[in-house]
């Protein structure tokens, strides 16, 4: 990912990765995490969650909002 994609602060999918294999979230969500600034946030939809988000990276705040750590 080049410089200005790993600036993100906020990431906002909502009820888009339920129709993914689980393969496929773990790739998006690892992208996710990889274009977000330290501190920003990233909110999925309430029926998603991310199994392995410690692994990943997020620390997570509720069911649907993940935080990348400063």
């Amino acid at each position: 990912l080049g410089d200005v994609y790993k600036r993100q602060n906020l990431i906002v999918c909502r009820n888009v990765l339920i129709y993914f294999t689980e393969e496929a979230k773990d790739e998006v969500f690892r992208k996710y995490y990889q274009s977000l600034a330290k501190g920003g946030m990233l909110f999925i939809g309430s029926t998603e969650q991310i199994m392995n988000y410690r692994e990943i990276g997020f620390d997570r705040k509720s069911s649907f909002y993940y935080v990348k750590p400063m």
